[in-house]
């Protein structure tokens, strides 16, 4: 009694909690589900004069009954490489060499034109941080500018300065200008064009080569490699589809959550390495990565049934063989890798990837897979 009196509450607790997960455990066994998530418990206290009740909802992955998978026909994507190709390739390559010339004989901005500005916004007399920029160059007639703010440069003359107002769409990556009216200050520096530099032997010199059919057949094999790599994706894709369309089964939201919050988080650092810094997703990704984690997740269940049904594992050799590609990739020490996976529980993951992509292989190897020459433009 003086044993019972001093740890009732804790003995309670733990009664409670064996309680429900013997009972959860054998609802999963005779339901045949796996039970992933349980929320809204509620219940009373252990007595041994009454019996104990407890209820709660609960996520469950039910039993998945793959359809066919071991015979799929699929399409592959062939594209081949096309004089225009290699001359799109040349234009882009001297384009990335393009030198931004000062304009001194014209103080007129127009068309094509490559422009040095300062630039501001204010919301309700608040200047927005994010949007201010010193010695910005902007292209005028570039998509890549918001149309009313190309209009209003378009025209100006050196050092002039306007104050207009700018309805900024619902989907701009800074938060505080989305979907508002802004009060907008350009100021004009300077003028610049874009000079291209000719294809001669000087470039050619410049840029490790001997000739400009050097060029065209290095151009040429890097394009056919990436064209390999572009039908190999067509393929895996397309298994993809099958495989969504085929297998119809319901799993838990909380799946799809997780797996929205981690795509959102990358867009989301993607957004800030290239300097733009957003606190919320726009509606129109939230429905791309909707889309995206929603057929992640379908997959990775069917992937990893179909690794259940044909004994795919992943040995911890292999695991090691990635981590050290890795280590070697980055100039880094092994342990240093596998303590950073080890700590941010990691090793799941790379596990996922390698049955995964076995998953693939198998589904490849025993497809039908019938190459078709695609419309599309190759280098797109």
């Amino acid at each position: 009694n003086v044993v019972e009196s001093i740890y009732s509450e804790q003995i309670n607790e733990e009664l409670k909690t064996r309680l429900i997960n013997v009972h959860l455990r054998k609802l999963a066994v005779e339901q045949k589900i796996n039970i992933v998530k349980t929320k809204d418990l509620e219940h009373g206290d252990v007595n041994k004069n009454a019996d104990f009740k407890f209820s709660l909802n609960f996520e469950f992955i039910p039993e998945i009954k793959l359809a066919k998978y071991d015979s799929l026909v699929v399409n592959k994507e062939i594209f081949s490489v096309k004089k225009k190709d290699v001359d799109d390739a040349i234009n882009s390559i001297l384009t990335n060499f393009a030198s931004n010339e000062e304009i001194t004989n014209r103080k007129k901005v127009k068309k094509k034109d490559i422009v040095s500005i300062n630039f501001s916004g204010e919301l309700d007399g608040t200047l927005v941080k994010d949007l201010t920029r010193e010695n910005a160059m902007v292209e005028v007639g570039n998509e890549s500018l918001i149309p009313a703010i190309d209009t209003e440069i378009n025209g100006m003359k050196i050092g002039e300065e306007k104050i207009f107002d700018v309805d900024y769409p619902k989907d701009f990556p800074i938060k505080e200008a989305a979907g508002v009216k802004m009060q907008c200050k350009v100021l004009v520096n300077k003028i610049f064009k874009k000079v291209t530099p000719k294809l001669d032997n000087e470039f050619l010199k410049k840029i490790g080569l001997n000739s400009k059919s050097e060029l065209k057949e290095r151009i040429s094999n890097d394009l056919s490699k990436s064209y390999e790599t572009k039908s190999e994706g067509t393929l895996r894709k397309n298994i993809g589809d099958k495989l969504m369309s085929d297998n119809d089964f319901d799993f838990p939201n909380s799946f799809i959550e997780a797996e929205e919050t981690r795509l959102s988080n990358e867009y989301m650092n993607r957004m800030s390495q290239q300097g733009i810094k957003i606190d919320e997703v726009d509606n129109k990704t939230k429905s791309v990565i909707s889309e995206s984690a929603n057929r992640n997740v379908k997959l990775a269940l069917i992937f990893a049934e179909i690794a259940k049904l044909e004994n795919i594992s992943v040995a911890d050799e292999e695991i090691e063989a990635v981590l050290n590609s890795m280590a070697k990739a980055q100039k880094a020490s092994i342990n240093k890798i596998k303590k950073y996976y080890e700590e941010n529980n990691l090793l799941d993951d790379v596990r996922a990837k390698l049955t995964d992509e076995k998953v693939i292989q198998l589904l490849i190897s025993k497809a039908t897979i019938k190459e078709v020459k695609s419309k599309k433009s190759s280098i797109s």
